[in-house]
């Protein structure tokens, strides 16, 4: 029997990642873009209660535990990076490699996991 590392669990998962990664990937929004800290975070808050929202509306099943630990992460993860970047300001040029690193990350991990949940799931967006 093969083992599919893209199950859900109850608060942390494979899923896990690509939240995280979400909320560094958000934390990037900010100084390359100009936008203030205060509206990347609201920002990042939204789009990660939309993502769950349309999780739900695909009929995604998780559990409550599991939403809210996917939304945290993302925050966490925003608030962090921010931080990192506030204190150690990296040169631009480094600060745009970097962010598309983690987008490449972030795009690998999504499409990695929905690909194991299309396998799992057969009629899924059909």
């Amino acid at each position: 029997m093969v083992r599919d590392w893209w199950q859900r669990g109850r608060g942390f998962d494979l899923w896990s990642i690509p939240h995280f990664l979400f909320g560094i990937l958000m934390a990037f929004v900010s100084p390359l873009t100009g936008i203030s800290f205060f509206s990347a975070l609201i920002l990042t808050i939204a789009l990660a209660i939309l993502w769950e929202a349309f999780e739900k509306i695909i009929h995604v099943r998780e559990s409550v535990q599991n939403i809210l630990w996917d939304i945290t992460l993302s925050i966490v993860a925003f608030v962090v990076t921010s931080f990192i970047l506030l204190t150690y300001p990296p040169h631009p040029d480094d600060l745009f490699v970097v962010a598309a690193v983690v987008l490449i990350l972030f795009a690998f991990t999504n499409i990695s996991g929905w690909l194991a949940y299309r396998r799992r799931n057969r009629d899924f967006m059909h």
